[in-house]
């Protein structure tokens, strides 16, 4: 296992138990002691996990502002994340246009969505996106100005802001660091600017979010979730979170992650 699929499982480990020991961590990981004591200091210096005795848990205010470094958060949730985005990019129609919000699981369904091989315009704030479906030679892609964020693929800032602002276009796949009953939210005030600016420049939006990212906030909202067309998540999502979505009217989509192993479109 590599490097940044042990962090992510062991990040995904906590955000389901909350807190354990380093030999839980151990087993379920499947990486020995000095392996695990490791990462969980790798973790712990990022600001993500705090060291408890004899284990860790997760640092519930810097999960607020503070992401997982980009390796580590594309392996987080991999497959749920291909599924989520496999089904989302069979939605687009020919001809139609689709803002791609920059993300991992958005990625998944640019990713999904160059396969397909069919002609649309596609706009995205994400320079890995856009070089995602610049492999397509019947995809017509624009990448948005701006300041690429530290660390990061993301477009953010006035000039990506502006951009946006300007489309009306079918189709807006859009992600987020968390998400309530009520509100959608991330890490900095510079990618709510930009992902509130998308949710009013389509006329569909449809949210793309693993089931971890659910009934949690972060530091900023960008958004309600009565704002959202739909919602896309994985097979993992707690059956009672998914009828609290259900119950406010908001459509749901759960995809099981063997849709990988089907050549079947919903």
């Amino acid at each position: 296992m590599l490097q940044a699929q042990r962090r992510a499982r062991i990040i995904e480990l906590l955000r389901t138990e909350h807190a354990v020991s380093m030999h839980d961590i151990v087993d379920v990981v499947g990486i020995s002691i000095s392996t695990a004591r490791r990462d969980v200091d790798y973790l712990c210096g990022a600001g993500l996990l705090v060291r408890t005795h004899g284990g860790a848990m997760l640092e519930a205010s810097g999960l607020k502002t503070l992401e997982p470094a980009p390796e580590i958060a594309v392996a987080m949730a991999s497959r749920e994340k291909l599924a989520i985005g496999r089904w989302a990019a069979s939605l687009i129609q020919p001809g139609q246009t689709v803002i791609f919000d920059s993300g991992t699981t958005t990625g998944a369904a640019a990713l999904a969505a160059r396969d397909r091989n069919i002609p649309f315009t596609a706009v995205t704030n994400d320079l890995t996106i856009g070089a995602i479906l610049a492999g397509s030679g019947i995809i017509h892609t624009t990448v948005t100005g701006g300041q690429v964020r530290p660390g990061s693929a993301t477009l953010m800032g006035a000039t990506a802001v502006q951009m946006m602002g300007r489309l009306r276009a079918d189709l807006a796949f859009v992600g987020t660091h968390a998400l309530t009953q009520e509100t959608l939210s991330d890490t900095s005030t510079e990618l709510a600017d930009i992902k509130s600016t998308i949710l009013h420049a389509a006329e569909r939006i449809i949210l793309l979010a693993d089931s971890g990212k659910f009934f949690s906030t972060a530091f900023c909202t960008f958004g309600r979730l009565a704002d959202v067309h739909l919602i896309v998540t994985d097979d993992k999502l707690p059956t009672e979170h998914g009828a609290a979505i259900r119950a406010r009217g908001i459509p749901l989509e759960i995809v099981p992650s063997s849709l990988l192993d089907k050549q079947v479109r919903p």
